[in-house]
């Protein structure tokens, strides 16, 4: 059975091997067992980061800069839309990941899209059909939206846990979606509903998204910076004139982006500090039945 995992987003966060791990694990996706004697392992079976890295399971889809350069409405309605920091392009440049936001149908191609959709595909090798679920919400791609896991070792202070899923999960955003669910053929008739098939489900954007050819560069607040200084003093008088249509999205994005980035190296010493204030609750409580049961 072939399956794929593409995720869409007008914004994306600091993402690393860690979190795509996670991310692809939370939505099923499972490593093959290497050896009997890891099924002694809590862990066992759990996609890992190693593994993202070696063979990554998930595709990205977010537009070029030059998919940018070419919209009706201009680059500057595009830079108040996305988000896309240049380090997370430096870190997942030569990974191979990313695929370029074409929107669908054909009316809506040279116009930006603010979608935030997830989808992830089973096609049955018996007969073709397609299954799965179609995520659409609020949620970016990033883990202060869908959570950062974090396992016991590492709030003990062992950080060398390789497990992409751990026994917490830090979230920093409030986010709503809704999963569009299409049953595997042989359970569909136990369920009412229209959609058979998962591909009819239409997606705002080409898929298959074409992949990032070598020279494609996504629309990072620094691509669209040095786009905007290429442009004739007349074609920067039009894009400037979008700027009361498009209001400051960007700046909020690039600002909570910013903080995700503080959130990574602080986090476990935040949720470490929490997990040692409930055991000294804890402690106290025990000392007051103990003190109790002396009396």
């Amino acid at each position: 059975m072939e399956s794929e995992f593409l995720f869409g987003s007008s914004s994306v966060g600091c993402v690393n091997a860690q979190f795509l791990a996670a991310f692809s694990a939370a939505a099923g996706k499972r490593s093959v067992p290497f050896s009997d004697s890891e099924e002694s392992d809590p862990d066992w079976g759990c996609w890992t980061a190693s593994q993202e890295l070696k063979n990554p399971s998930i595709s990205i889809v977010f537009p070029s800069i030059e998919r940018v350069k070419n919209n009706k409405s201009g680059i500057i309605a595009s830079r108040h839309l996305l988000c896309f920091s240049q380090k997370t392009w430096q870190r997942l440049e030569n990974v191979g990941i990313l695929h370029d936001a074409i929107p669908y149908p054909n009316d809506r191609v040279g116009f930006p899209m603010h979608v935030k959709v997830g989808r992830r595909r089973f096609q049955s090798n018996k007969d073709g059909s397609s299954f799965g679920w179609v995520y659409c919400g609020s949620h970016k791609l990033s883990a202060a939206a869908w959570g950062r896991p974090i396992s016991d070792k590492q709030l003990s202070g062992n950080v060398g846990n390789n497990s992409a899923l751990g026994s917490r999960l830090h979230i920093s955003n409030y986010e709503l979606g809704i999963i569009f669910i299409v049953p595997p053929p042989d359970k569909i008739d136990c369920v009412k509903q229209n959609i058979r098939n998962l591909d009819d489900i239409v997606m705002p954007f080409v898929v298959p998204p074409p992949k990032y050819r070598p020279r494609d560069k996504p629309a990072t607040a620094q691509a669209i910076r040095e786009a905007l200084s290429e442009l004739s003093e007349h074609e920067r008088e039009i894009n400037e004139s979008v700027l009361d249509i498009c209001g400051d999205w960007m700046e909020e994005e690039i600002a909570e982006q910013e903080d995700e980035e503080v959130l990574e190296t602080t986090q476990y010493v935040t949720v470490r500090q929490e997990k040692e204030d409930e055991k000294a609750y804890a402690d106290k409580l025990w000392s007051q039945v103990d003190s109790s049961e002396s009396c």
